[in-house]
């Protein structure tokens, strides 16, 4: 199971949040991503790439997509950001 790593981005990202059922589905998202690193779309808009870097992946967590990289070498997956799904273009 791979280590999960939050960066500052997400943790403001996710004081934000103000909806109890979201939040709880972002966090069964990142319990699933910790059990499955792999679980992630890599088929992500091109400002995310851009912003994060080519190897970001996402899961989708209405009407956030949940923003993170895996790096199975290192058996880490960092947490970027939540990212609104209409802010992604």
């Amino acid at each position: 199971m791979p280590r999960l790593e939050y960066s500052e981005h997400f943790a403001d990202d996710l004081t934000r949040i103000t909806s109890e059922q979201v939040e709880a589905r972002i966090y069964t998202a990142l319990d699933n991503i910790e059990t499955f690193g792999e679980i992630g779309s890599r088929i992500v808009p091109d400002s995310i790439r851009e912003r994060f870097g080519t190897g970001v992946r996402k899961v989708v967590v209405n009407p956030f997509d949940l923003i993170y990289t895996y790096y199975p070498d290192e058996n880490l997956v960092r947490i970027e950001a939540l990212v609104h799904q209409r802010a992604a273009k």
